[in-house]
């Protein structure tokens, strides 16, 4: 079967991978699409020629195997998918009113429905209602937007030395005081602004190289029992905290694509006793898929608000190549929150 992709999101993954700060062999970016189907072989059944998809980029059996990592993704004209009917989790069908640059932030959405839904075994016993979310991007803000859909009364957000807070501030998506800066007292703020409690739920959604010290900072000012659920990759995969290592690594890969379905956990104990529990995500299941999907079509706006970019296929390297200067903190000016590169306009 060969899909030609219409519209693909540009994430932090991405950037990591073009700057060499993340293993890849794939040669071409890309794992977060929407495209149409333009040619199905004879035994293919399950699709036609017309029917507008959704890429969903991890291997359920095999979390290894990742669109845009692991094998060349979604940034050429056409995406061949050999033997279709035997990776019917790779592709699923959306409606065409979705084969726009929103229908990328599916699976980002979906990611940030499952943060909730692990959250949402610590809240049975806790009464969960309020989160961090620590980092200043398009993750951290889908998070901080489907929490407050989960009915969270106070979300806040932790950012680190780049000025990019503040487009969230403007944007109507967090109040100046909620806003943290990971410069200051963290712990200290955090419980103040929560007024003396610790939060019951912390979403790591920083750079590779600042997932460490989030962490730290995390469980100084968790509640007891809290948790800590890692949606970035850390790199170094081991961390290092006070009363041992985690390997977030295999703590991810232990909730491969929303399975199991109330998550995998692991309990850490400081050396003052306080207990809290730690977890992560790779993958997608379908479950999150489909209800991503019925977000997004119920209540685009706020989710939509959040593309500051679309930006067609020929300018993509220059554009990618300017996002990794922001990222390193070598370029000044506004830098986007979430872009989009566009493909086969001319076509579609």
């Amino acid at each position: 079967m060969v899909v030609a992709p219409r519209f693909v999101g540009l994430c932090g993954t991405d950037i990591q991978v073009y700057r060499r700060g993340q293993d890849a062999v794939a040669n071409i970016l890309g794992h977060e699409g929407v495209g149409i189907v333009v040619a199905v072989g004879e035994s293919v059944s399950s699709w036609k020629q017309g029917d507008a998809v959704v890429f969903n980029p991890v291997n359920p059996v095999n979390p290894d195997e990742i669109l845009g990592l692991s094998y060349d993704g979604l940034l050429q004209s056409r995406v061949l998918i050999q033997d279709a009917e035997s990776v019917p989790w790779l592709i699923h069908r959306i409606s065409h009113r979705m084969l726009k640059p929103i229908g990328t932030m599916i699976v980002p959405v979906a990611t940030a429905i499952y943060s909730a839904r692990l959250a949402s075994t610590v809240r049975d016993s806790l009464g969960v209602r309020r989160a961090v979310v620590v980092g200043d991007g398009p993750v951290a803000l889908i998070n901080s937007i489907v929490f407050r859909l989960s009915g969270y009364r106070s979300v806040l957000m932790i950012h680190g030395s780049s000025p990019r807070y503040r487009w969230a501030v403007d944007h109507g998506y967090f109040e100046t005081s909620d806003v943290i800066s990971r410069t200051s007292s963290v712990a200290d703020t955090v419980v103040g602004n929560l007024g003396g409690i610790g939060p019951e739920a912390v979403v790591v959604c920083t750079s590779a190289e600042a997932v460490e010290q989030s962490a730290l900072d995390a469980l100084a000012y968790l509640k007891p029992g809290g948790l800590i659920n890692f949606v970035s990759a850390s790199n170094p995969s081991v961390i290092s905290l006070p009363g041992g290592d985690v390997n977030l690594s295999e703590l991810q890969r232990r909730n491969n694509s929303g399975v199991p379905n109330a998550g995998a956990f692991q309990e850490f104990v400081l050396s003052t006793g306080k207990s809290v529990k730690m977890s992560g995500q790779r993958g997608i299941s379908l479950t999150d898929l489909q209800a991503s999907i019925e977000l997004l079509s119920g209540n685009p706006q706020p989710f939509k608000s959040l593309i500051t970019d679309v930006v067609e296929i020929d300018k993509a390297v220059p554009f990618i190549e300017s996002c990794v200067d922001w990222a390193l903190g070598r370029r000044s000016g506004s830098r986007p929150m979430k872009a989009v590169i566009e493909l086969n306009k001319d076509v579609f």
